[in-house]
Parts: C-alpha cells; structure tokens; sequence
C-alpha cells in the first residue's frame, strides 16, 4: 500500500512540528520504531486527533544523534536534488 508520505518527493520542509510518519521517512525508519524510540527517550509528543507530532526542538535537545543523522539525510537528499 502506498501512501502520501511513501510519495513525498524532496526535503523535508522547515516547521516546527512534523507528523511522526514523515520524520519516520526522513530517518529511514519504520514509525513504529521511530515512535518507540521517541518515547523511550522521553520526547514530549503533540497529539492532534489521530496524529501524533513531534516538535523539531524535543529531538534535537533528548536525541541528539538523531537530530543529526536527519539533518545530514536532508541534506544529501537535497544535494541529490539540486544535481538532476
């Protein structure tokens, strides 16, 4: 099954707040895991309805390593689409 996010061409866009799905996919990571691990590490998630958000700031200040691991995966993936 495909989904929006599966689809989603190009960085990430800059805001404050992302679904856990779409940063599950900057990662490289299931939701899933993405979500255990936020919640292991004590990240404070922002709950909209159904949605789970993760505000950029809790990531950078408890997971540190993750922070940089997307910030570098953006990066190459923007790289890789300024040179098409």
């Amino acid at each position: 099954m495909s989904t929006k996010i599966d689809k989603q061409q190009g960085p990430l866009k800059l805001q404050a707040i992302y679904p856990v799905p779409m940063l599950a996919r900057a990662a490289g990571v299931e939701p899933h895991a993405l979500l255990r691990a936020l919640r292991s590490a004590g990240v404070e998630l922002v709950s909209s309805g159904r949605a789970l958000l993760v505000p950029l700031s809790e990531i950078k200040i408890r997971i540190p390593n993750l922070w940089r691991s997307i910030v570098e995966a953006e990066r190459v993936r923007a790289a890789a689409i300024a040179s098409r």
